[in-house]
């Protein structure tokens, strides 16, 4: 108990009064506690900020999101913990929420100082301190999005390559494989037309090879 409060609550009080006082605060106390070991316990990141954008509370979560320790972000605004970060959409979007007092819900793609990048969904809302920030870290489900946009837009590609880079040789070889049916060509006509049914078969070849090497590069990139 403070001395303030001590000074405030002995005047005029009775001893049990003053018990009952002292139960009442200690329950008090007992409650923030159990109030903030709950939100310390939560899967989402929760914060708060003040108007200055400082950091006034963070869960445990948020420690973990941010990649500080709660000692170095306790106390520091989000500009010294992350410089630049006032030119970002984020921070106009918390301006926004900050000035004219609304809420907001959005997806962020977050670039930390180490070079790293997160992909947090946010809740926003205003409150007497100034806002409350709920987070969740959705980077492996964004990741996931995106590789997989990566893989159908590989397949997409390897369809145009084998369209054509296969057609063509595939062709010329069908082309030369009539003409071997004409009886009339002479020795020098059916050197020449081996020669370009080998350089076909080798660009089918080299073309083979680059596609096992498209698709190797494909699947790695689609585990991640």
């Amino acid at each position: 108990m403070s001395e303030k409060i001590t000074e405030f609550t002995v005047r005029g009080k009775s001893e049990e009064e003053l018990l009952q006082l002292l139960r009442d605060y200690e329950q008090s106390l007992a409650s923030e506690k159990k109030y903030h070991a709950t939100l310390d316990h939560m899967m989402e990141g929760f914060q708060i900020i003040d108007f200055n954008f400082r950091y006034t509370y963070v869960n445990d979560a948020v420690v973990k999101q941010s990649k500080y320790t709660r000692e170095e972000l306790m106390g520091y605004t989000m500009m010294e913990k992350y410089p630049g970060i006032e030119n970002t959409e984020l921070f106009k979007t918390l301006t926004k929420c900050m000035v004219e007092r609304i809420a907001i819900n959005f997806e962020n793609e977050f670039d930390f100082p180490d070079g790293s990048k997160g992909y947090f969904e946010l809740r926003i809302q205003p409150v007497q301190e100034g806002l409350f920030i709920l987070s969740m870290d959705i980077t492996e489900r964004k990741r996931a999005e995106l590789a997989k946009k990566e893989y159908i837009k590989g397949l997409e590609e390897m369809v145009f390559m084998t369209s054509h880079k296969v057609r063509q040789p595939v062709a010329h070889i069908l082309g030369i494989s009539i003409l071997l049916n004409d009886s009339v060509n002479s020795q020098e006509d059916l050197n020449k037309m081996v020669g370009y049914m080998k350089e076909s078969a080798l660009s089918l070849d080299a073309f083979t090879k680059e596609l096992t090497s498209f698709i190797k590069k494909l699947e790695v990139n689609a585990r991640g």
